[in-house]
């Protein structure tokens, strides 16, 4: 794939693309295969109606005035964002509502719309496993940093957004491989291995997360509770003889 991926994220003064305006823009152009950072880019964005803002949206983004004072006019953030985006595949986190909101932006504001892919890479759709596992409770960015291990930084703040973004891929998307073979295998085999995983989750919820560095002798267990499996299987095997 030789087009790039473009994480997005953009804060707002509310949730209606038709009402609210971006106030903040955080891009990051990445190489599609490696997800190796080519280009960052980071405005704010001076707001023209924030009279009708909503402003829980205001406090939860973090706006001032003072801050803001020397932002850019929107149609000025477009332009510097506009040669990221061509070409792209764009990315994010609900990613949907941020293209809504760029395509609303280009609209009022008359600069030409970038050529982009059509198609978009969304971790919420990612995530989506992990809650209907239970893993997480919500497909909100934060519960599904957490569940992953990526740093929370501060959330609502759309370069640290679209970086949490950027981790949650290359996480969910390194294991990608494993979910496509385990998809391949057939019958009894993808039972197996649904069983190991199964277990292995279920150890994980009662005993937390394994690490290599955690001090305890994981060779001396394992090779203890394979001993424990095979006097069950023997148990199983006497008791089917004698059944027999």
């Amino acid at each position: 794939m030789s087009r790039p991926i473009v994480f997005l994220d953009l804060e707002t003064t509310g949730l209606d693309p038709e009402i609210h305006e971006i106030i903040e823009v955080a891009a990051i152009q990445v190489d599609a295969e490696s997800l190796i950072e080519l280009d960052v880019l980071h405005l704010r964005v001076k707001p023209e109606r924030i009279g009708q803002a909503n402003v829980h949206a205001l406090v939860m983004n973090g706006f001032d005035m003072e801050v803001w004072e020397d932002a850019l006019p929107l149609a000025d953030a477009l332009k510097q964002l506009s040669p990221v985006l061509e070409g792209a595949i764009l990315a994010g986190h609900n990613v949907a509502f941020d293209r809504d909101f760029l395509d609303a932006a280009y609209a009022s504001s008359g600069v030409p719309r970038p050529k982009m892919d059509h198609h978009a890479l969304d971790t919420a759709s990612l995530a989506w496993s992990l809650y209907t596992d239970g893993v997480i409770k919500s497909l909100s960015l934060a519960s599904v940093c957490e569940a992953l291990g990526v740093d929370g930084g501060t959330p609502h703040r759309a370069l640290h957004d679209v970086r949490r973004t950027l981790a949650v891929a290359r996480k969910l998307l390194g294991g990608a491989h494993i979910v496509n073979k385990i998809g391949a295998m057939q019958g009894d085999e993808r039972r197996v291995i649904s069983a190991i995983v199964d277990r292995v989750h279920r150890g994980q919820q009662t005993y937390g997360s394994w690490s290599v560095s955690d001090g305890r002798d994981y060779v001396s267990e394992a090779l203890e509770e394979a001993l424990d499996g095979m006097a069950y299987l023997a148990a199983g095997l006497v008791r089917l003889r004698g059944e027999r």
